[in-house]
């Protein structure tokens, strides 16, 4: 059975954010992880103490953090304050930084910049004598080439924001990929975590859960019409004008949010119903999304060092209503 983890953003108050927390490690979370986002969302480190002081059990930390827009002795500094208030429960998430650095006018970090970093945090857990672990954002070769040289783990983008209309079959074929590459470097794949990220809303009101992952849809076009990170599906050719205004128009100041805290649309949300679901997008009831997150769970299962970190979706509190019914109607039907 795959080990589960939430990556929760802080963009509801925080005693309903402690609660979820709580939910989390009642019925078995391993990881809640926070955002580090500059602009879009409240600053992580007030938030990850708040949740490590309300829990016991449970593991919290950035994910991810950046090496740019906090500097890695920093960093360092925090996580040994979150080991200490969590009585070593403390979990590092690093990446190249996206949004944090984009809406600041910066490039993502280079790998050598992240290397320097790991070996700060790596310094200083030493001289503490704290074992947090640390887990990289799959990136470029050279990132990967790194954190599989160096990390505890691997954050996978996954399923649901992670690809166009990617699947079960495309996330194996992913970590067996990871896994080739984790035997060019000399690591045994065995000993690395990896986490698979699956992205979602989910309400009894499947039009409301559309509408919460249009922001996944703008993401997904910006990657493709912006960032020229892949190609646009031959067959949805019909959308790709529709795709190429909303991914132009993506917001980092509303970063991953369908909606804004005002509770306004995003202005990069604008996405058509159609399209949502031509890309088959993670929206939906807990019955219809049952069948989707058992196929993943399933394919996962065969490897012990792979887990599930879900990410819910939600404008105006519905973030929250996501992870519950996820929780209470979902994960009981995959863990039987």
């Amino acid at each position: 059975m795959p080990k589960i983890g939430v990556f929760m953003f802080h963009d509801f108050g925080y005693p309903a954010f402690v609660e979820s927390a709580k939910l989390a490690e009642k019925n078995g979370f391993e990881i809640f992880g926070l955002i580090d986002s500059t602009d879009a969302y409240s600053d992580y480190c007030a938030w990850d103490g708040l949740v490590a002081v309300n829990t016991s059990r449970i593991r919290v930390g950035p994910w991810v953090t950046n090496p740019l827009t906090r500097h890695p002795r920093v960093t360092a500094n925090h996580m040994l304050t979150i080991h200490e208030l969590s009585k070593g429960r403390a979990i590092l998430g690093l990446g190249a930084g996206d949004n944090a650095v984009r809406s600041m006018g910066a490039e993502p970090a280079k790998h050598s910049v992240m290397r320097e970093a790991m070996e700060v945090f790596r310094s200083k857990f030493k001289e503490k004598k704290a074992d947090i672990p640390i887990y990289v954002a799959s990136g470029g070769p050279l990132s990967n080439k790194m954190a599989l040289q160096l990390a505890d783990g691997i954050i996978g983008t996954g399923w649901g924001g992670g690809g166009v209309r990617s699947s079960p079959e495309e996330v194996l074929a992913g970590l067996e990929r990871l896994k080739a590459r984790a035997k060019e470097v000399g690591r045994d794949f065995s000993t690395l975590q990896v986490t698979v990220g699956l992205s979602f809303a989910m309400s009894h009101n499947r039009k409301e859960a559309i509408e919460e992952m249009k922001w996944s849809v703008s993401s997904m076009m910006k990657g493709i019409f912006v960032q020229g990170r892949s190609t646009f599906p031959p067959e949805l050719e019909r959308f790709q004008e529709e795709g190429k205004k909303v991914g132009e128009a993506y917001d980092y100041f509303n970063h991953m949010r369908s909606y804004t805290p005002e509770g306004q649309l995003a202005r990069h949300a604008h996405a058509s119903d159609e399209l949502v679901k031509a890309l088959n997008l993670p929206a939906g009831t807990p019955e219809e999304l049952l069948p989707r997150f058992k196929s993943l769970w399933q394919a996962i299962s065969s490897m012990p060092n792979v887990s599930l970190v879900i990410t819910p979706h939600g404008g105006k509190g519905g973030r929250k209503r996501s992870f519950e019914l996820f929780v209470n109607e979902v994960l009981p039907k995959l863990r039987t």
